[in-house]
């Protein structure tokens, strides 16, 4: 059987478990019409670092706290099951790994099973369940993350004519880590880039924002980033392909 329809033909192995009905299918997965508010705001650089990974190392002071609704996303690999709908937020902190510039997805909250554990196992995202609701009233928006009875990300957006700065923060540097049943190192241990295709913005707007950012010391300690000045903030609505990454290095697993 060929590498590229190893899970994709008649007799293909499951893609994960369980393996009569797999939690999530094999990529590209494909979003359509998602609706992002993104905050840029200047942080504490103590507090990027303890964030990221320490294979990696600070590019940038600019932090990104977003909200997104995702209305239409179609896997590719089963599309008689037709389109579904999740939410998200999270934070992306701009990170150097071997010499390469991108963004580290540090904070990631989803609203479905099957956004969180595929977004896990495949590719390292650090994702997790939260409540994620964004609102929108003409040119006034309002992003929340939820989570444990603790409000994560409070932001809200007025659009206005306003600068927005952002760092680079694509591709995706992720560190992909996945402990060994018996708890003796990992069976997984990958620095993995990420890179999305087809991106397209149909519509952007740049305002003024607010945003407040919470956790707790021992739990999504959102707030040790030490928001200080708000730069910027944008609300886009578009649409790309999510595929596979790249894994950059193997990482000790002992």
């Amino acid at each position: 059987m060929a590498t590229d329809d190893f899970f994709t033909s008649s007799k293909a192995a499951p893609f994960c478990g369980p393996d009569r009905s797999p939690l999530y299918k094999p990529l590209p997965r494909l979003y359509r019409d998602l609706r992002k508010l993104s905050v840029f705001a200047r942080g504490d650089m103590e507090g990027i670092r303890k964030a990221l990974p320490a294979e990696f190392e600070p590019a940038s002071d600019i932090v990104e706290f977003f909200v997104m609704h995702c209305p239409i996303v179609h896997d590719d690999a089963d599309p008689i099951m037709g389109p579904r709908a999740y939410s998200e937020g999270g934070v992306v902190l701009g990170a150097r790994y071997n010499g390469m510039l991108g963004g580290h997805v540090a904070y990631e909250f989803v609203t479905t099973d099957d956004a969180m554990c595929g977004g896990r196992e495949i590719l390292g995202y650090p994702k997790k369940f939260a409540e994620v609701d964004l609102a929108e009233d003409g040119k006034t928006i309002e992003g929340t993350v939820r989570r444990l009875g603790r409000d994560l990300i409070v932001a809200s957006f007025e659009e206005t004519e306003a600068p927005v700065e952002k760092p680079v923060l694509q591709p995706r540097l992720q560190v992909k880590r996945i402990p060994r049943a018996d708890g003796k190192g990992y069976d997984v241990n990958q620095v993995i880039t990420i890179q999305v295709g087809s991106a397209n913005i149909l519509e952007r707007r740049v305002g003024k924002a607010t945003l407040s950012v919470g956790g707790h010391p021992h739990m999504d300690p959102l707030f040790e980033l030490g928001v200080r000045e708000i730069v910027g903030a944008e609300f886009i609505v578009g649409e790309f392909d999510l595929g596979y990454g790249e894994v950059l290095q193997d990482l000790p697993r002992g």
